[in-house]
């Protein structure tokens, strides 16, 4: 997953070349990046659930027992959560994303993967001046936790 949020931040980024541009200016918006990465990428397509007890979710009811799909890109895309969720932003300041899951069946390795990839994105930042797709991204088939398989980029060295 953290290969998928990583390539998937990069195209981002090549895609966006202020957003890189800001990066660069700012790099203490590098964890602010990660989250935005994670909201952006969402390598966990979804989980199944059995609802524990009567609820209300957007009007509908959910019964005890029954069966719900977590669909994670539609969550992170939520208008009612976050402003502007269709457009990719490093200084994204209110990102509760969902990419990790949450409460009891929240990821176990989400601290080493923000990790990873805030290390990355420090290495990565000073060394490359600019960023461009150099061809069309292919995602991986999957049904369930799926990224990008090639990533063409351009890469102008700083």
């Amino acid at each position: 997953t953290t290969s998928s949020t990583a390539s998937g931040g990069l195209l981002a980024l090549a895609q966006n070349p202020e957003q890189l541009a800001k990066l660069k200016a700012d790099p203490s918006l590098i964890p602010q990046a990660v989250e935005e990465m994670l909201r952006w990428a969402t390598p966990v397509k979804h989980f199944m659930r059995t609802c524990t007890e009567d609820t209300v979710v957007g009007g509908k009811t959910i019964k005890a027992g029954d069966g719900v799909a977590l669909f994670y890109w539609s969550g992170n895309r939520d208008e009612a959560v976050f402003e502007d969720p269709f457009s990719f932003r490093v200084d994204r300041a209110n990102n509760p994303q969902t990419a990790f899951g949450n409460g009891v069946h929240q990821c176990l390795g989400l601290h080493l993967a923000r990790l990873e990839m805030k290390i990355l994105f420090e290495a990565i930042l000073d060394r490359v001046a600019a960023v461009e797709p150099a061809g069309e991204a292919a995602r991986a088939t999957s049904t369930f936790v799926g990224g990008l398989k090639s990533l063409p980029l351009r890469v102008t060295p700083a």
